[in-house]
């Protein structure tokens, strides 16, 4: 039985290639059990003699189902001719046969009639309701009910292969449309009847069936293949095709081990593209508010303006579902935007389970045993300020849970720049506590964090690499092509290569990255904050430079401004503070900045506490303020008097 966080941890999107024989509902057995919840929902019903692709959504993603469920589709279909059942289908009784079979080229004239806005009546045997009843259920008893035409879209329609009285013909539809009755329609129009004989669907919306777990299971759909091997149908009570289910059980011809495993690696999160497909407009949260976010706290224009990044192709219209994501990437949820209104949707919790380790803890055996059994898939840098050259590492090391490798980071408590040259080295990006964060939400399950002491600096680069292996079950390693490890960097990729093949571990090398045609690394965005050259260093990290402030000892002072004009005098509060901590501070000078702040109850009656002091309650907001540097020291300046709480962060923020 899996815990509530890892049942949470299951809401993503299965493609599922489901088989004849089989309900679209009685599929989704194997998901929930690979997934461990009861929780899964499937976007668009495939009738039990049809297989193809299901799009099936687990835990809260089945929230979205409606959005899914109006996305075009895509089929197979082989049409028999001379012959009609009472479905439309070949699970039905024959009701007529002896039709005419048409021609070739009155089969192609009579199709292209039906590419566009058309209107369809459904076929009787539906789950349509009529007078409060199925249609279905009328047509079983002999009584004949009216079923409205409905507007439906044909996209396109192909003829794939025609043989003796079989068409196989491809179609791209809108939701809605039922292939059964677009098989008799198209048999009318050439002046004979007809009923599917097989149906296969193949693409739903962006997705396709070729991706689909179970694929490489499923027979050929030619009508060669559909003819050789017909598909017999014996229904029992339940819908399932008695004949299907007998011969999986007698045979033992399905590894329902290594279906569920293949389901678990080939579960898809929401992405940025996929949510405006759905129709929504994808917004980045801050890292600032993921707490507030994630416990319900308020929302407002002011905190969206302030905590929320528009990544969508367009601008966020006033009336807007907003799908947000967690930084790095990881879908968060849905919140409804109302004019200047904002509630909220759904929200799915960020992932917990993220555990550090020192290099202690690890050299004396008290690293996971169940990461180690498992084995680790591991990437080893500094990662000061994580940015898009670290991606391709990121991805490598976590694409690796595909193979049912743990995915984490050996990472340090700061740059090894700042151990080598401390008297010029002018600071780190990030702070280790905004580092971790990143990696957590990124998706790794775990980090080992490493004090670079002068002990560790005498390690070889092959022997560290054994430790890895032997304490930690390391199996994959992914690291950039100029990577080197050990004592004086002496262990280069080649070196790391060798020693791959002799450790019987993998070893994937990535390429660096550009960005305006130079390669993307910490010293280049270093030098960028240096000389307070925001823009690329927003687009090379993937958001603003953040100053942590924790642990900063904030005064609070009030400020008289006079005003030579009409001789009034106004107030200011100011905030001051030395700036402490490994982090790089942009030079001396001043900024538009965000201040990230925790206020407890109303801030008219707050006080400034110290950076980092840990409350029981606790909101989040954002400040615009004016912020001036000048030899460490910190000047924040508002025109508000009713701000309040202790400053966790400071954003600066790239100028108009």
């Amino acid at each position: 039985m899996k815990s509530k966080n890892q049942t949470e941890s299951e809401s993503g999107i299965i493609l599922l290639a489901k088989k004849y024989g089989k309900t679209s509902f009685s599929s989704l057995s194997s998901v929930k059990h690979a997934l461990g919840t009861g929780k899964v929902g499937h976007t668009g019903t495939l009738d039990s003699f049809a297989d193809g692709l299901l799009v099936v959504l687990s835990g809260r993603l089945t929230r979205l189902v409606p959005h899914i469920t109006n996305f075009d589709k895509k089929y197979v279909a082989l049409i028999e001719f001379g012959e009609k059942t009472d479905t439309l289908d070949p699970t039905g009784n024959v009701i007529k046969s002896g039709g005419r079979i048409p021609t070739e080229s009155e089969l192609r004239a009579a199709i292209s009639s039906f590419v566009g806005e058309i209107e369809q009546v459904p076929p009787l045997f539906s789950a349509l309701h009529v007078d409060g009843k199925r249609a279905s259920d009328l047509a079983r008893t002999g009584k004949e009910a009216e079923l409205p035409a409905r507007k439906i879209t044909i996209f396109d329609i192909k003829l794939l292969d025609f043989k003796g009285k079989y068409a196989l013909v491809e179609v791209h539809c809108s939701k809605g449309t039922y292939i059964r009755a677009l098989a008799r329609d198209i048999a009318k129009k050439c002046g004979t009847f007809a009923h599917l004989y097989a149906l296969r669907r193949t693409k739903v919306g962006p997705f396709e069936l070729s991706d689909a777990v179970g694929y490489s299971e499923l027979d050929d759909f030619t009508i060669d293949s559909l003819l050789v091997h017909p598909r017999t149908f014996s229904f029992g009570k339940s819908g399932e095709n008695d004949n299907t289910e007998k011969k999986d059980t007698k045979n033992n011809e399905v590894n329902f081990e290594a279906e569920h495993a293949e389901i678990r690696a080939n579960l898809k999160q929401m992405t940025f593209s996929l949510a405006e497909y759905c129709g929504l407009h994808p917004v980045l949260l801050s890292s600032h508010f993921v707490e507030s976010f994630s416990n319900g706290k308020p929302l407002n224009s002011r905190v969206f303006s302030g905590f929320f990044k528009n990544v969508g192709k367009s601008e966020v219209e006033d009336d807007a579902e907003l799908a947000v994501f967690y930084p790095k990437g990881k879908f968060a949820g849905i919140v409804v935007k109302n004019g200047d209104k904002f509630s909220y949707g759904f929200v799915i919790p960020p992932n917990k389970d993220f555990t550090i380790f020192t290099w202690e803890q690890v050299v004396n055996g008290e690293f996971s045993s169940e990461f180690k059994n498992a084995g680790t898939a591991i990437t080893i840098g500094s990662f000061d300020g994580p940015h898009i050259g670290h991606d391709a590492l990121f991805d490598s090391a976590l694409s690796q849970r595909t193979k049912n490798l743990v995915p984490g980071i050996v990472t340090f408590t700061k740059s090894l720049r700042a151990l080598k040259n401390p008297a010029v080295y002018p600071g780190d990006i990030s702070s280790l506590a905004q580092k971790l964060e990143i990696l957590a939400a990124k998706g790794f399950s775990f980090a080992i964090v490493i004090d670079f002491s002068p002990e560790f600096a005498k390690i070889e680069g092959t022997e560290f690499l054994k430790k890895l292996i032997d304490l930690c079950g390391m199996k994959h390693l992914s690291e950039g092509k100029d990577f080197h490890c050990g004592y004086n960097g002496s262990t280069d990729m080649q070196q790391i290569a060798d020693f791959s093949i002799r450790s019987n571990f993998t070893l994937q090398t990535i390429d660096s990255v550009m960005y305006e045609e130079r390669k993307v690394s910490s010293s280049r965005i270093r030098d960028c904050i240096l000389n307070a050259d925001f823009h690329p260093v927003e687009a090379m990290l993937e958001h603003p430079f953040v100053l942590d402030c924790s642990g900063f000892d904030w005064k609070w002072n009030s400020v008289k401004i006079e005003n030579s004009e009409n001789s009034e005098n106004h107030e200011k509060t100011e905030l001051v503070a030395k700036k402490i901590g490994i982090q790089i501070l942009p030079p001396d000078g001043s900024y538009k900045v965000s201040v990230i702040m925790s206020v407890f109850g109303s801030p008219k009656n707050q006080n400034c506490r110290k950076s980092g002091e840990v409350q029981s309650t606790v909101s989040v907001r954002a400040y615009r303020s004016d912020c001036m540097l000048e030899n460490g020291i910190i000047r924040l300046s508002f025109s508000n008097k009713l701000i309040g709480g202790f400053v966790r962060a400071v954003r600066f923020d790239c100028p108009d």
